[in-house]
């Protein structure tokens, strides 16, 4: 099972609440590296079933569904380090 992330769904807070910005930043970012690790499930899966993948891309498929997975993995890690930089600049200015 994957998981549903909440943090798309809750509303950003004012730009000048940096507590309510520095949690919305770590949520997103805690979000960003659970997309990730359902991604990796994903492709072990189909890695599990190279038949299913090679039938997919004899069929049109345009994507290379491992390298497709890796390439989202790759992404949402990078998201979540930039979103982890956001949160590091509002927790900052808490104090």
């Amino acid at each position: 099972a994957f998981a549903t992330p909440a943090s798309a769904a809750d509303p950003m807070p004012a730009i000048t609440d940096h507590a309510g910005m520095a949690a919305w930043y770590d949520k997103e970012a805690a979000s960003l590296r659970q997309k990730a690790k359902d991604m990796a499930v994903m492709q072990v899966e189909y890695g599990k079933n190279p038949a299913f993948v090679q039938a997919m891309a004899g069929v049109g498929a345009k994507t290379n569904i491992p390298q497709h997975c890796e390439q989202l993995i790759s992404s949402y890690t990078k998201a979540a380090g930039e979103v982890d930089q956001l949160a590091k600049v509002h927790h900052a200015m808490m104090k």
